[in-house]
């Protein structure tokens, strides 16, 4: 019968530090796993955030729209005829500045346009160059446009804070006065509402600074 070898008996001490060896090999294998995970959750985050820029672009290049951080422009228009028009009649800029310091001429308001109405001849291509002198958002949005060339018949400019943004659009033949305001909560009510007279247009809408009286008088 053969001889067997007597088992050598393993120290305390040794089991010890076998126990240590093995908890450190499995905190690195943990943190090498969560180091992975997070690189990939990472590189999964930016993935994702430039599909959603792209798809964003695709989007905006189907509404007219020019974005970035700064601001945009929507719906912008600078050669398709309305079908009234034949030709355009004249090209004409508009240099709107928007700003705490142009209400300072009408009490009561608060935010304010450095003109409150514009005149075009019928079929105008009008680019605004549009430039914000406050730190805060401020919009030069315009309503009654044709819808088949305008969403919602509107065009707009958009600017975050100080900045100047350019955008062109065809007003029809029609002689009509439209709506030109700030569409931030309270701007058009505090003193941002203008408007753009086309030919003769039609009468002057209420409560234009320095041009008409509001509608409902505040009663103090």
């Amino acid at each position: 019968m053969p001889n067997k070898k007597p088992l050598k008996s393993i120290s305390t001490g040794t089991l010890v530090a076998l126990g240590l060896s093995v908890s450190s090999l499995y905190t690195d294998v943990q943190a090498a796993d969560t180091a992975f995970n997070s690189k990939e959750l990472t590189k999964q985050k930016t993935q994702q955030q430039t599909h959603n820029h792209k798809a964003m672009e695709g989007m905006m290049c189907g509404a007219n729209m020019r974005m970035d951080e700064s601001g945009m422009v929507m719906n912008e228009n600078k050669d398709k005829l309305p079908k009234d028009c034949k030709a355009i009649s004249e090209d004409i800029t508009l240099e709107v500045k928007a700003g705490v310091k142009y209400a300072k001429p009408y009490p009561g308001t608060v935010f304010g346009l450095n003109e409150h109405q514009w005149q075009a001849k019928p079929c105008s291509r009008i680019t605004v160059e549009f430039t914000n002198e406050d730190d805060i958002r401020h919009q030069w949005m315009i309503h009654g446009l044709p819808k088949y060339l305008y969403p919602d018949g509107m065009f707009h400019i958009e600017i975050n804070g100080k900045g100047k943004k350019t955008g062109t659009f065809i007003v029809p033949s029609s002689h009509f006065t439209y709506l030109v305001h700030c569409d931030i909560a309270q701007h058009m009510e505090k003193g941002m509402k203008a408007q753009l007279k086309v030919g003769n247009g039609r009468g002057d809408l209420p409560s234009i600074p320095g041009i008409s009286a509001p509608k409902f008088t505040d009663k103090f």
